[in-house]
This record gives C-alpha cells, structure tokens and sequence, in this order.
C-alpha cells in the first residue's frame, strides 16, 4: 500500500526530522495519520489547525495542557511556534523518542505515553507482572484515547510498510 497523499504530502518534513531521533518515519507518519490524518481533520485543515477541541495543536497534536511552553512559544514576529510543521513534527518526534529512552525502546508503551503521558503508562507497566505481549498491549490501549492508541498506531504503521 502506498503510502496515502494526505501523509505523502509530509514525507520530506518527516524523514530527516524521524532520522535525527533515530525513528522510523512511518511511524512518525502513524502517529500525525492517528492525531490529524495529516492535518485534514483539523480547523483549519493543515499544520495551522487544532482538533481536540482546541487542546491538540498541528500536525502531531501537540497538547496545549501538557506542552504549555512550546504551545506558548512565539517566532520574532509573533507567530506560534506550533503551526510551523517541522517544528510541530520535530516537537512529536523529540517526544516520541524521549518516551522510546524513558520505557527502555518498548514502542507500544512510547506511544501510549505521547497520548496519555509517562506517568499513566509507568503506572499501567507497574500493575503487570511480566505479562504475555498481547496482555501488555491490551493493558497498554486501555489507558488511551479510543481505548486502542499503540495498537492502531502499530496497524498504521505496518500498513504503510506494506
């Protein structure tokens, strides 16, 4: 499958971005494909748009409540830092891989971490004893958005692998 133009469209800003943090692009492009479908969800439509009810900002909804200070951010001319989209996707890239490094690489737990924060998923790890992987990623979506985040991030990313 290709990978479809709504995300195409984003390859050039993803890849070098997804190569400094040592991430696979496509999952990088999962993630902006589950937080905004590449901006087409969003109001406006594009890297400008919020959605979340005006909490999540750009193309990797970046949350206004817990990124106050790069949501806040401002260039000299007074334009929100956010709406550029290679500062939003250097941004979701740099919090994915803080996540990747906090949860020892385990890539369904980084990304249950960029939608319900470090804090629930260190919690949600710390009530498993050694859990076969499919219990660990049920435990893992059923603290997310859609009870489903890692697991449908992990599905958009193998298809546009294929």
């Amino acid at each position: 499958m290709p990978l479809p133009s709504r995300l195409d469209r984003w390859r050039s800003t993803v890849e070098p971005l997804a190569a400094l943090y040592s991430l696979d692009p496509l999952l990088v492009l999962a993630v902006m494909d589950r937080e905004s479908l590449g901006g087409e969800v969003l109001t406006p439509k594009g890297p400008t748009g919020t959605g979340d009810h005006g909490h999540g900002r750009g193309l990797m909804q970046i949350d206004d409540r817990a990124h106050r200070r790069f949501v806040d951010a401002v260039d000299d001319l007074g334009r929100p830092l956010w709406q550029d989209a290679a500062l939003n996707v250097h941004y979701g890239c740099r919090l994915l891989r803080r996540n990747l490094d906090a949860l020892d690489g385990d890539v369904a737990a980084a990304l249950a971490a960029y939608n319900a924060g470090l804090g629930r998923v260190r919690a949600t790890l710390s009530k498993l004893l050694d859990p076969p992987a499919p219990v660990r990623l049920a435990a893992l979506d059923a603290i997310t958005t859609g009870r489903d985040y890692p697991s449908d991030v992990l599905r958009r990313q193998r298809e546009f692998a294929s």
